[in-house]
């Protein structure tokens, strides 16, 4: 394997990141194989994605990218939870008999990386590999995570207890019946949540073992694979995993359809920026951290869009002096959502709310240089 590696600063860009000068097409994907829980879609030779169902109602798995080299395999992410990833190492193994030689993650999101022991476990040698600063962020919250969650008085807990009560009265915490649907769908939640508590409780955190600054470049035989850092978007290092020969980006949470964006601690401004340089990209296929793989920038602009109306109107209602409850009250950009068929058609506006508020916040205080 050559590794080529690009410091900020450097003089020139490594030669295996210059093929963005294509055309997109619209070949679509292929469904291969699927478990009750995930499909693996095959969306070019020898690279798929596995696209999982929630973990709980709470929390996600991330989109989990698949290279086949001529030796071995190249994972990007590795879900919320090890029983999750486990499945997906059973997925792999039913397209290839090549062994994962790397696993690779976009940011340091929980949902993104927590299944990593599953890939140590069946693979000792494995090469885990982060941008440096991620390492460190995967390192403590990895273990944040688990023990806040798990804590005997956590909030947490507290909430299954509650939704374990409603199950077993019948009755919402207004007192109302529940329907049969209802009371069996939060049946499902129940025995989702208990089983990520066990899973946090038994967690182990696996350090990324190579890391990088801005860029590394890595080959397994013919296929060439760029990681390349992007900085604060959805997260303070946010990298995209590209295929030069295959015109195939793995985005991250840079994109995501889930139905919505994910925006809790990201940052804004600079996320536009990142997705204006994302779209001078010419691709074949664009796979999101979570939701579907797309074949055209649609659905990045519409991303865009949504930052930038946030931005500018957060900016023009800060210098009316308006404060930051003020503009969360007032802004609910409605019109971008209209104009965005996956966010329109989502029946979710609570969901919306939430997301457009905490975008506000993060929008607010990122033109003020708070951020």
């Amino acid at each position: 394997m050559k590794l080529c590696y690009r410091h900020r600063g450097g003089e020139r860009p490594c030669a295996a990141a210059l093929a963005l000068a294509l055309v997109f097409s619209s070949a679509p994907a292929d469904a291969q194989v699927k478990d009750s829980t995930a499909r693996m879609e095959r969306i070019a030779a020898g690279v798929y994605v596995i696209i999982h169902d929630n973990a709980t109602d709470e929390w996600p798995h991330g989109n989990t990218g698949v290279i086949v080299g001529d030796d071995g395999v190249f994972v990007l992410d590795a879900t919320y939870l090890p029983s999750r990833a486990r499945a997906d190492i059973a997925l792999i193994k039913s397209v290839t008999p090549k062994p994962v030689r790397y696993l690779a993650y976009t940011h340091w999101h929980f949902d993104h990386n927590n299944g990593g022991i599953a890939y140590r476990e069946a693979w000792p040698d494995v090469t885990i590999v982060s941008e440096r600063q991620t390492r460190d962020f995967i390192a403590l919250n990895t273990v944040f995570w688990a023990r806040m969650s798990t804590a005997p008085t956590s909030a947490r807990r507290a909430s299954l207890a509650a939704l374990e009560a409603e199950v077993k009265s019948g009755k919402d915490s207004a007192g109302t019946a529940l329907s049969a649907e209802d009371r069996n769908r939060k049946a499902t939640y129940v025995r989702q949540r208990k089983n990520e508590l066990e899973e946090l409780a038994s967690l182990k955190m696996v350090e990324p073992n190579l890391v990088f600054d801005n860029e590394l470049i890595l080959r397994m035989g013919n296929r060439t694979i760029v990681l390349h850092d992007w900085g604060r978007a959805n997260s303070p290092h946010d990298v995209t995993l590209f295929l030069p020969e295959e015109r195939i980006l793995f985005a991250g949470d840079i994109l995501v359809q889930a139905p919505f964006p994910f925006t809790g601690a990201s940052n804004p401004v600079p996320w536009i920026d990142v997705l204006r340089k994302i779209e001078t990209m010419q691709l074949a296929t664009l796979v999101p951290g979570h939701g579907p793989v797309f074949h055209d920038h649609t659905y990045t602009r519409q991303v865009r869009a949504l930052l930038e109306a946030a931005t500018t109107r957060a900016t023009a209602m800060a210098l009316e002096g308006k404060t930051l409850d003020q503009v969360q009250e007032r802004l609910t950009l409605d019109d971008i959502r209209a104009a965005t068929p996956a966010w329109k058609a989502s029946p979710d506006d609570e969901d919306w709310k939430a997301t457009i508020r905490v975008l506000i916040e993060r929008a607010w205080r990122g033109v003020r240089g708070q951020a």
